[in-house]
């Protein structure tokens, strides 16, 4: 079909590109989940799933990456508490750090030490994934703590007061 500009003002006959003719590093697509509501773990042994902080994308090739970029807002816990965050892709663990231990993921928190200290903190991450599959993908975060509880979009010391969201988002980049 030929194009048409029309003296209105109006074009005719465009049709979208496909996927495969985009260049590389053009955004093919986006898919993102933002959580609003709060959460807790008192996991100190293992990573166990956030609720609510997946998503999942079909790669349009197998040769795309895929770009996770996540925030975490409103991370808390009483005094001398550490929290660590894993990223996760199906059940491999993606992005995080090299270290053997069982504590390793892509970034740790930790609140401070006196017995008055009660932060409230955030967190961010990005990777560029490989996953080589036109197949759904589920991204998804993980936590545990190193005791206590440990809270994610909300302040620990009130339910109501100072609580936050956090958003996981994954996007198709063509190769």
């Amino acid at each position: 079909m030929p194009i048409t500009l029309n003296g209105n003002g109006t074009v005719t006959g465009l049709t979208a590109l496909p996927d495969s003719a985009m260049s590389s590093g053009s955004i093919i697509q986006v898919v993102s989940t933002t959580k609003t509501d709060t959460a807790s773990t008192t996991n100190s042994s293992s990573f166990e799933d956030i609720s609510g902080m997946s998503v999942s994308i079909t790669p349009s090739s197998t040769s795309s990456k895929i770009l996770i970029l996540i925030s975490l807002g409103s991370i808390s816990s009483i005094a001398g508490v550490a929290v660590g965050f894993k990223l996760i892709r199906g059940s491999t663990a993606i992005g995080n750090a090299t270290s053997t231990t069982s504590q390793s993921g892509f970034t740790n928190i930790y609140g401070g030490e006196a017995t008055t200290d009660r932060n409230i903190l955030s967190a961010s991450h990005n990777f560029l994934d490989s996953p080589s599959t036109t197949s759904s993908t589920t991204y998804k975060l993980q936590w545990r703590n190193s005791s206590s509880t440990s809270y994610i979009n909300r302040y620990e010391g009130s339910s109501d007061s100072y609580n936050g969201s956090s958003t996981i988002t994954a996007m198709e980049v063509a190769a």
